[in-house]
């Protein structure tokens, strides 16, 4: 929901357009340390705890974030986006709980209902960005500045619904048990320098497929703004994006697992080349659109493959620290990213931020054809 508006009005509280990727860094910044903390926090305290108190902070953030957006006070937007945005880091490692639920032949299945869930969001957050244009007009507030108080209820709400939750790791042990599945069950050694390679390969596929995301939704609000458009379209925009991250889920995690990981992220990253090179050279908003569905597809496809690939090779006790380390590097990536893109898009245009996307996003491929996996979530060693 905010995504947008967070770039708009990181560029009108500074007045420099050469900011519009910084709200995305500062946001993906923030989210990295939350997602290194949040996975040592779910190895030593379970999955719950810190999934309640991530959400709680998330709404507080929000409220803050609101309140500096609304009296243009830059320190408090800053301060209450880094509140929200490592909570965020915590509340992504959400799938992880997830899938571990789930059998090892089923895991990609058990990422997706996370991630279609999010499909509320997917349409729910840019429908409330287009009211908000008129509910500012009614209640004599700028629509950039009231979407940040739509938020802290939903996310209240969930720290209640976590909080009288059971915890997810006593069941996936039950599951691990009845499945006759003991540490690891992928076909290499746990903690092995095949493993290794396994883990780098995850990581480095998240972090390129964060990246190339981040290039070009972070600079879509100043992009929108700058070419003249409103609230609305930015709206239509997002939503096209949502719906490639989320609204197919279930069939990428299907195919996760039927077809294997491997194979589900190397689609994942042709996808993400693809989009980057339509916002390239597809001229207008139209264009713009497309390529934005197209990266979030792509982004649908890496994350789910590579988050599986993670679970598969790592123990279960330190299952949350390894996915919360390959999210860190991969947060602090996109950071980097956002931040030269936005420098980049207001010297090269949509254009050059295009191209910049798909090497980006092509960049792992060869790192991933390396990966020998024989059967979905069975991985042969190096030697093999």
């Amino acid at each position: 929901m905010v995504a947008g508006p967070g770039s708009a009005a990181l560029v009108s509280l500074t007045g420099n357009l050469r900011h519009s990727g910084l709200f995305i860094a500062l946001f993906y910044v923030a989210a990295a340390l939350g997602s290194g903390l949040g996975g040592k926090a779910m190895d030593r305290y379970g999955r719950r705890p810190p999934l309640v108190v991530a959400y709680a902070a998330a709404a507080a953030g929000f409220a803050l974030a609101g309140i500096g957006a609304d009296r243009a006070a830059l320190l408090w937007f800053v301060s209450g986006t880094v509140l929200f945005a490592a909570a965020f880091g915590v509340a992504n490692l959400t799938r992880l709980a997830a899938a571990e639920m789930f059998p090892p032949a089923e895991r990609g299945r058990g990422v997706a209902w996370v991630q279609i869930s999010a499909i509320f969001g997917a349409v729910c957050g840019p429908v409330l960005l287009l009211l908000s244009d008129p509910l500012g007009r009614m209640l004599g507030r700028a629509p950039l500045s009231l979407v940040w108080f739509l938020a802290p209820p939903l996310l209240a709400g969930s720290a209640l619904l976590i909080a009288r939750a059971r915890e997810p790791r006593t069941i996936a042990e039950r599951v691990a048990a009845g499945a006759g599945v003991s540490g690891t069950d992928n076909g290499v050694v746990p903690e092995s320098r095949d493993t290794a390679r396994l883990v780098v390969a995850g990581t480095v596929t998240l972090a390129a497929s964060q990246s190339a995301m981040a290039a070009v939704m972070g600079v879509a609000g100043a992009a929108v703004s700058h070419a003249g458009h409103g609230v609305s379209v930015l709206g239509v925009l997002m939503f096209m994006h949502f719906v490639g991250m989320f609204a197919l889920s279930r069939v990428v995690g299907r195919i996760a697992d039927a077809v294997g990981r491997r194979q589900t992220i190397l689609a994942g990253l042709a996808l993400l080349a693809s989009g980057g090179v339509v916002v390239a050279l597809a001229p207008g908003s139209a264009g713009f659109g497309i390529g934005l569905l197209l990266v979030g597809l792509g982004w649908s496809f890496g994350f789910i493959g590579a988050t599986v690939l993670l679970t598969d090779v790592s123990l279960p006790g330190r299952r949350a620290r390894t996915l919360g380390r390959a999210d860190f590097t991969a947060q602090l990536s996109a950071a980097v990213v956002a931040t030269g893109g936005g420098w980049w898009f207001a010297s090269h245009g949509l254009a050059g931020l295009g191209i910049a996307a798909a090497v980006v996003a092509a960049a792992p491929a060869m790192l991933m054809a390396l990966v020998r996996e024989q059967t979905p979530g069975q991985y042969l060693p190096r030697a093999a």
